[in-house]
Order: structure tokens, then sequence, then C-alpha cells
């Protein structure tokens, strides 16, 4: 995974989701975030992510979500990975049992390309279109078994 491996680590994952709602989600999924300094300000890095939210739904079908924001409060490019038993992610989605936050800088340099945040949602996109990946998800004992899909499917994409 080169030099981008940094952005996926075990304690960027929880496998067991208590949380029964979006907001509540991606609220648990910020704190592993801001635990491993990767955002600055929760609050400022969910208010980003909720008003993204807002806009259009991240939900992508396949069980899967991809809340995102790009926001000054992100210090690194990171994401956090979780998995719940199933719950509804929006009024007019399906059920979300794996649920991917993205942590994205904004670019203060505005010859800087965002095409690596783009590489980043397209390799986890493509990932969540897997069912063989998903059952792994959904069979996984430890983090280090999610580490390892992410490992075997992206190599040098995520």
């Amino acid at each position: 995974m080169s030099e981008k491996q940094n952005i996926i680590a075990e304690n960027l994952i929880n496998l067991d989701l208590r949380s029964e709602t979006k907001e509540e989600v991606i609220k648990e999924l910020a704190a592993l975030l801001f635990a491993e300094k990767k955002i600055s300000s929760e609050s400022g890095f969910i208010e980003c992510v909720e008003k993204r939210e807002m806009s259009m739904s991240t939900y992508c079908g396949f069980d899967v979500a991809i809340p995102h924001a790009v926001s000054s409060s992100v210090d690194e490019v990171a994401f956090a990975f979780g998995r719940s038993k199933g719950f509804l992610w929006g009024e007019e989605d399906g059920v979300v049992k794996f649920i991917f936050l993205l942590a994205i800088p904004e670019l203060t340099n505005k010859n800087i390309s965002s095409a690596s945040h783009i590489d980043m949602m397209s390799a986890v996109a493509q990932l969540a279109l897997n069912e063989n990946v998903r059952k792994k998800w959904a069979e996984a004992k430890s983090k280090k078994e999610i580490l390892e899909s992410f490992k075997q499917e992206q190599t040098n994409k995520l």
C-alpha cells in the first residue's frame, strides 16, 4: 500500500458500532479520527460532513454508505470504517451495515490537484461494490481481517 497505507489503521476501525442513526454513526466514527489526530475539531468536521450529507445522500447501495467532507478541521487525509447491525441510512435510502467516514483536508494551494481524495473515494467505492469483500467485512472477527481485505483487494489504491 505504499505511503498511503496510513490513511487507515486498526484504531480507525469499529466492528461493533452502537449507533443506529446516520448522525450518531458519523459522530462515533469522527471520534476515532479525532483520537488518532487525523482531525483537529470533531464538531467542525462533523458539521462539514452533515452539511455535505444534506446536499446529497452518501448511501451507495449494497449496505454501504460513504459519508465524507472536505474540511479545514482535517489535518491528514484518512478514513474510519464501521460495521453495524444495520439501520436505515435515510428516508429514501436502504439499510447500511458498512460505513466509511472519509476525512479530506481543504487544499490551501489552488494549484494542488484534488485527485488524491477522488482516488481514495473511487478505491473505497470499488471495494464496496465487490461482493466478496463485503462478505469478508460481514464475517470478520478482527480489525486485522478488515485491514487485510483493503490490502488484498486494493493494493496501491488506498
